[in-house]
């Protein structure tokens, strides 16, 4: 089974989670690690618990919030003790939803077509609507 690591400063991780459960119901594959200023565990303390409790035949995707964040650079730590591990930079709604429901291992094609799917969920929605406008005016 895929296992997913949501990883991020703040509450951002807590709230995607939460996100995924909203749409696609229970997610026990996916997993949240959070940066706060009172944290007891560090996220790479974190990130090496899970780690340890996944099966060994079970990929591993972790995604993160900030691309050269703390916490993202942190976790490019565990690359040199755990290779198969693949992070991915710029966590949202869309890439966590695909990636939560594959449920087998990600090629890199099919990663490359989840981000692809993720940037375009990215719009200036008032520069969307006033193109549709004017398209609208010009079929008149």
């Amino acid at each position: 089974m895929n296992q997913i690591i949501l990883a991020s400063h703040g509450g951002l991780a807590a709230g995607m989670r939460s996100t995924l459960e909203l749409i696609v119901g229970e997610v026990p594959h996916v997993h949240v690690l959070s940066a706060t200023r009172d944290e007891t565990e560090s996220v790479l303390e974190g990130a090496r618990r899970l780690l340890e409790s996944f099966a060994p035949e079970d990929p591993v995707y972790i995604l993160t919030d900030l691309l050269n964040g703390s916490v993202n650079n942190t976790l490019l730590a565990l690359l040199a003790e755990y290779p198969q591990v693949r992070i991915v930079c710029g966590m949202n709604a869309c890439l966590a939803l695909n990636m939560a429901a594959e449920d087998g291992p990600i090629s890199s094609e099919l990663l490359e077509e989840f981000i692809r799917q993720a940037q375009e969920q990215i719009a200036d929605c008032n520069k969307l609507l006033q193109n549709a406008a004017e398209n609208e005016e010009d079929d008149l």
